[in-house]
């Protein structure tokens, strides 16, 4: 391990025991860390992303995230429900960026569309259209033995953290090791389960992509408590997918810890892609500093083969994130992107700026 990724977490470990010797509890926790619920809280989805669920458009967003709730008159024309079984949603996100040197673009990071279609109580069928064909497609039903489902499409397997941020490095590095500018390469086809009994949660899915079954699946096992009131986490998960002639593997641990305006989300991975064993770590931090306004600092380190001196990645980065509106939200993060030169690694340090632009509904 490099001896500047032990000082960072160094760092961090300090700033949490500042943090937890000077603020006191706020009751209004983010997110799935902070509220110490599974993801199924705020999204149809039971794994996370995707489309919010009514209770999160209706109440929980307008009158605990965001900065400003609805206007008097606005709740009446903002129900996502467009029939007695069918649920509306969209995720418009666009970014800009700027480097170092004068190169700089702007692109449209998300653009998906959200249908989901109730049959009957226990029964679903969900949509997604996204850019070039993307999204999840599929259909679900739930049981109330052991807060259960059976999932079956098309869908994102249920791994690590999935971070809205396709630049963070479980996101980007992945499933190509290379790097993707877009998390479509994560899909898969295929067959999930998934079981919630209190405190504990557990996914496992069974995926297409070659001609023999058990060559492509996934797994994730996640144990949320509080002590106090601090809510922590940790679990683990795994990841393999073989396509055609070429090999990927992932597995690792993932953690989180929640104490009033502050979270931190952690997950370390090992990778394997064709013989390559790698390590991955991506880290987040963020601070409420007030109702719909946060600071947010977060770490990425990769390295794609351990076994040679070839080359590695870290990226460092500090902005703030902000949700003015229950419907609009945007970030500004400033980024350091300290790369190890190899033959596995060919572009130069540099600094970069993102605006990053949220619509959502």
């Amino acid at each position: 391990m490099p001896r500047s990724l032990f000082r960072f977490g160094l760092i961090v470990a300090v700033a949490v025991l500042v943090v937890l010797e000077t603020q006191t509890a706020q009751a209004l926790p983010r997110y799935s860390a902070q509220y110490g619920q599974s993801c199924v809280l705020c999204h149809t989805n039971p794994t996370g992303g995707g489309m919010r669920s009514e209770y999160a458009t209706q109440f929980l967003i307008p009158e605990e995230m965001a900065a400003r709730g609805y206007e008097e008159g606005e709740m009446e024309n903002m129900n996502p429900r467009i029939s007695p079984n069918i649920t509306l949603g969209v995720d418009l996100r666009s970014l800009i960026y700027q480097r170092e040197g004068g190169y700089g673009s702007s692109f449209a990071m998300q653009g998906d569309l959200y249908l989901n279609l109730e049959l009957g109580t226990m029964y679903s069928a969900y949509v997604e259209q996204g850019l070039n064909g993307s999204g999840e497609i599929f259909g679900m039903a739930r049981a109330d033995i052991l807060d259960s489902y059976l999932k079956a499409g098309r869908f994102v397997p249920d791994y690590g953290w999935r971070f809205a941020d396709h630049q963070m490095f479980n996101r980007r590095y992945l499933a190509d090791g290379n790097g993707s500018e877009s998390p479509a390469g994560l899909y898969g086809e295929g067959f999930e389960v998934g079981i919630s009994p209190g405190e504990f949660s557990a996914t496992a899915a069974l995926l297409g992509g070659s001609q023999s079954n058990g060559d492509n699946y996934s797994g994730k096992v996640l144990y949320q408590s509080s002590l106090g009131n601090v809510n922590l986490g940790f679990g683990a998960s795994v990841l393999r997918r073989q396509l055609g002639s070429s090999s990927r593997r992932a597995a690792g641990g993932i953690w989180y810890m929640a104490w009033g305006p502050l979270t931190w989300l952690g997950e370390v991975d090992e990778t394997k892609q064709d013989g390559k064993r790698g390590n991955m770590v991506t880290q987040e931090m963020a601070f409420q500093v007030s109702k719909g306004y946060d600071l947010r600092v977060s770490y990425n380190f990769q390295d794609p083969d351990r076994a040679l001196k070839n080359g590695s990645r870290q990226r460092y980065g500090a902005g703030f994130s902000a949700m003015p509106r229950p419907y609009f939200g945007f970030s500004l993060m400033a980024n350091y992107w300290d790369l190890e030169p190899g033959p596995a690694i060919t572009d130069e340090d540099r600094f970069e700026g993102e605006l990053m632009i949220h619509f959502f509904y």
